[in-house]
C-alpha cells in the first residue's frame, strides 16, 4: 500500500514537473543583445570598377528586444537596434570609408526546440526596416582625415529582412543566454537617386551585414 501511494505520488510530481516545463518558454520576454560583425555595401557597378577596390570592413549593432511566445516552441518578437555599418574601400591610392548609421526594426517570428533541455536551438526570421540617423564619408589624404556629411546622398528609410539561428542555453530560472548568426539585408536602393550629382543609370546600392549575435533573454512566466 505505501509503495503504490510513494508510486502515485511520483507520478503526479512528474506530470506536474513536465507540465512546468513544457511551459518554461510560453508567454512575454525581454532581453538585450549586440552583434559584432561584417558589413557591406554592394553596388554591381562598383564591383565592376577596376581602380576601386574593396576592402572587409567591420560593423556593430546593439538594441533591446521583447516577444511573446504563444506555445512552447514558436512565437512573434521585435527589437530595436542601433547598428553602425558601411564600407571600405581604396581608390586612386585614397582610403575611404562610408559610414552609416540606422535604427533598425525587425519584426519576426521565432522557433525553438524542447524548452525543458538546458541547451536548445533557436532560429528567427521576418521583415525589418532600417531608419538612417547618421551618414559620413572618411577620407584619408596622406595621413590626414577629411570627413564629409553625406546624409542627404542616402534614403532615409529602407526596407530589408533578417534571419537569424543558434542556440539558447538556461543559466537560471526564466533567464536564458542566446548566441548564434544573424544575417540582414536591404531590399531597397540605400542611396538616394534624386541626390544632386547621382550618377545616371548607376545600379541600386544594398546594405547587407552578417555577424555573430550574443544577448541574454528573460521570460515573464
Amino acid at each position: 500500500m505505501k509503495k503504490t501511494i510513494l508510486l502515485s505520488a511520483l507520478t503526479v510530481l512528474g506530470i506536474l514537473t513536465a507540465g512546468n516545463e513544457a511551459k518554461a518558454q510560453k508567454g512575454f520576454y525581454a532581453g538585450v543583445q549586440g552583434t559584432p560583425g561584417i558589413s557591406m555595401m554592394y553596388n554591381a557597378d562598383d564591383q565592376d570598377d577596376k581602380t576601386q577596390e574593396q576592402k572587409t570592413t567591420f560593423g556593430i549593432s546593439f538594441g533591446l528586444g521583447g516577444g511573446y511566445n504563444f506555445n512552447k516552441n514558436m512565437g512573434v518578437g521585435i527589437e530595436a537596434l542601433y547598428s553602425m555599418q558601411g564600407q571600405r574601400y581604396e581608390q586612386a591610392g585614397l582610403e575611404y570609408q562610408k559610414r552609416l548609421d540606422y535604427v533598425k526594426i525587425p519584426v519576426y517570428f521565432s522557433y525553438n526546440t524542447n524548452p525543458a533541455k538546458t541547451v536548445m536551438f533557436t532560429a528567427k526570421a521576418g521583415p525589418q526596416i532600417g531608419i538612417l540617423t547618421n551618414s559620413e564619408l572618411n577620407v584619408d589624404t596622406k595621413g590626414k582625415d577629411q570627413t564629409v556629411d553625406t546624409k542627404d546622398q542616402y534614403e532615409s528609410i529602407t526596407f530589408g529582412a533578417m534571419i537569424g539561428a543558434g542556440v539558447r542555453v538556461n543559466v537560471a530560472k526564466n533567464l536564458y543566454v542566446d548566441g548564434g548568426l544573424r544575417f540582414d539585408g536591404a531590399f531597397t536602393n540605400a542611396e538616394d537617386k534624386d541626390a544632386i550629382g547621382y550618377p545616371t543609370g548607376r545600379a541600386n546600392t544594398y546594405n547587407l551585414n552578417a555577424g555573430v549575435e550574443v544577448g541574454v533573454k528573460y521570460f515573464f512566466n
